[in-house]
């Protein structure tokens, strides 16, 4: 999500040969679309799982977590932690970012034109052996939010250009590839659009190089001076509207996205967000992955009982569903090329 607090001032001031890959088809027996979660400390403590799926009525159909490229202990691919969220039935989701998470925006040794360059390819690498040795479909979203300037990755930081974004992402792609990680499905994920951000087309690896494209959004409300209140439509109409053009085929998914407590009611955004608006005006989500912790603001479901209820609500409805349902995938079916 976006780093606001700690960087947004930075923004002002610094501102092949390709094996088959997995392919994921939107056209399946059901017209659901699978819940997903992001939840503070998981899977690192799969017991938050359980204890999520407990709150909120069922385990979320897919997890999503991060993990970055330079912090010991989180660097690498974990097996422990993928088999703990397929024991569970969800399909895993890593947001992968090259960058150090504790250093900041400013970390010009992860630029992309440097993992285009090569420089990365032997930890690339090691990942998708693992992957390919794993075994099982998951998604990788890489370096997501990269058409703003507030990651290391982001185009318009650290003198990064779009150009430099798509080479990278495309040689990160091409790897997996040759190492036969059939397995990964990869997300394209940018943010909504802002002031400032680039083009999405600019940064749009191409097709060929993307399973499912994506999107990130969130309602800051009154939590920060410089946002208001937005509906669900508000935020992503527009920007769905766009990234939609880009293929008239690949499946959609929004990959976070929450909403704050301060200047309207949660309850009734997340009514409507899920049981109208979703379903009316946004044929080609498959996917809503909802960001579950208490950061820059309360992003929780159960910020407030009012909230938690109506997300139950949601989990409870026929548009949704989890692993208990259709195996999570929802309007989506993974297959090989």
């Amino acid at each position: 999500m976006p780093q606001f607090l700690f960087s947004r001032s930075l923004i002002v001031a610094v501102v092949l040969c390709l094996a088959p890959a997995p392919a994921v088809s939107a056209t399946t027996g059901t017209s659901a679309v699978t819940l997903g979660a992001y939840v503070s400390g998981a899977p690192w403590k799969p017991a938050r799982l359980d204890r999520f799926a407990r709150l909120v009525g069922r385990m979320p159909g897919i997890v999503m977590w991060y993990q970055d490229w330079g912090s010991p202990g989180v660097r690498d691919f974990n097996v422990k932690m993928m088999n703990a969220v397929v024991r569970r039935g969800a399909t895993p989701m890593v947001t992968w970012d090259p960058w150090r998470w504790k250093d900041g925006p400013l970390q010009p040794s992860y630029a992309p034109a440097r993992i285009a360059a090569g420089e990365f390819d032997a930890y690339i690498r090691r990942w998708g052996r693992a992957a390919r040795s794993w075994g099982k479909t998951f998604y990788l979203r890489f370096a997501h939010e990269m058409n703003a300037a507030y990651y290391p990755w982001g185009v318009g930081n650290n003198g990064n250009t779009a150009a430099d974004f798509v080479a990278a992402w495309r040689r990160v792609v091409g790897i997996f590839r040759r190492e036969k990680a059939t397995n990964v499905l990869f997300v394209w994920s940018p943010n909504v659009e802002f002031d400032g951000t680039a083009p999405f087309a600019s940064v749009y690896p191409g097709s060929r190089h993307v399973d499912v494209i994506a999107v990130d959004g969130y309602n800051w409300g009154a939590s920060v001076s410089w946002h208001s209140w937005q509906s669900f439509t508000g935020l992503f109409g527009a920007s769905y509207d766009k990234l939609a053009r880009l293929d008239a085929r690949k499946p959609m998914m929004i990959a976070e996205t929450a909403s704050t407590e301060l200047g309207g009611n949660k309850a009734s955004w997340i009514r409507n967000a899920f049981l109208r608006e979703i379903p009316a005006r946004f044929p080609r989500i498959g996917a809503v992955i909802w960001f579950h912790e208490d950061k820059e603001t309360d992003w929780r479901v159960n910020s407030s009982s009012a909230a938690l209820a109506a997300y139950r609500k949601v989990v409870a409805s026929s548009g949704y569903v989890s692993p208990t349902t259709t195996g999570g995938q929802g309007k989506w079916q993974v297959s090989d090329r």
